[in-house]
């Protein structure tokens, strides 16, 4: 796989750049050959508010490109949040390809009907009156900002550990 790391606005530590080369491993290890490219940018920024740190990952994968953006206080565990959130897309990719997604008549359509901005998640209540949660990282086509309580979305959807949680999230 072809990578690329990069900084802005900050000096890549030593661990980060270890932590970095871990996780790409282990992508590799649970992904073999699908990944083509990736680019890794770690950036430092001046939004207390919003994190200090963000991590964006790029991975190219055939026909498809997965982005992911992480912001976090520290950045360790902002790296660590980041891959393991491509590891989950790369395995709906995986899926996806596989045939293995359960196709619906239509897509499953619910209602935000609660939305934490500042922890970066939220949960849907769909069409059935099942709760499903959502990560910032699955909003698709528009800023996580701008969602709002009685938001109508459509969502695609998986169970996890802790119940239904939406793979993408898309404002209609």
């Amino acid at each position: 796989m072809d990578r690329q790391v990069e900084a802005r606005n900050l000096t890549i530590l030593p661990e980060w750049a270890e932590k970095i080369d871990e996780e790409i491993a282990r992508i590799e290890t649970h992904h073999p050959g699908v990944v083509h490219h990736m680019r890794v940018c770690l950036i430092g920024t001046k939004h207390h508010r919003h994190g200090l740190f963000e991590v964006h990952v790029v991975a190219s994968v055939p026909q498809e490109t997965i982005v992911v953006k992480e912001k976090g206080e520290r950045m360790r565990p902002t790296i660590v949040a980041a891959f393991d959130f491509l590891d989950r897309e790369l395995r709906e990719y995986g899926r996806k390809r596989q045939g293995l997604v359960k196709t619906h008549e239509g897509r499953p359509m619910g209602v935000v009907s609660e939305i934490f901005l500042e922890e970066g998640y939220g949960f849907i209540r769909s069409r059935d009156d099942e709760e499903v949660y959502f990560h910032r990282n699955a909003v698709k086509d528009i800023p996580f900002e701008e969602l709002q309580v009685g938001s109508s979305v459509s969502f695609g959807q998986e169970s996890g550990e802790k119940g239904l949680h939406a793979t993408w999230v898309r404002m209609e």
